[in-house]
């Protein structure tokens, strides 16, 4: 059984870079609009939080990119192709099927091929 890393990705820490500044801006956006509010002192309380919050965030989304404290990407992508199978663990072939659809039909007719050329050799229309 394997132990699960509780370290966040890349992209979650790129995440949480963007929701710290978007709380950065909306504390500057409620302190441009401080004059006109009908209770600043509640609207400044809000704004320090979100301040503190998004720089608090902020800082410890940066500290954890320096210090590369997250699942790179391509060590995500080894895990899930690896199959173990009696102890051995083996990568997974990629498995690719063709659709045959009316369309390499029409392809083949413009390439100078009529349909009954497609037939296998021993096929015969017996109707």
């Amino acid at each position: 059984m394997k132990k699960k890393d509780k370290r966040p990705t890349q992209i979650n820490l790129m995440i949480r870079c963007i929701i710290a500044m978007y709380l950065i801006y909306l504390a500057h956006s409620i302190i441009s609009d401080l004059g006109t509010a009908p209770n600043a002192r509640m609207m400044l309380a809000f704004a320090i939080a979100f301040t503190f919050a998004g720089v608090l965030i902020l800082a410890f989304t940066i500290k954890a990119f320096i210090n590369k404290d997250y699942k790179d990407m391509m060590d995500l992508s080894d895990d899930e192709d690896t199959v173990t199978d009696a102890g051995s663990s083996e990568t997974e072939g990629t498995v690719i099927d063709e659709i045959v659809t009316d369309d390499a039909v029409v392809i083949k007719k413009e390439a100078g091929k009529s349909p009954e050329e497609d037939t296998e050799p021993g096929e015969t229309d017996s109707e």
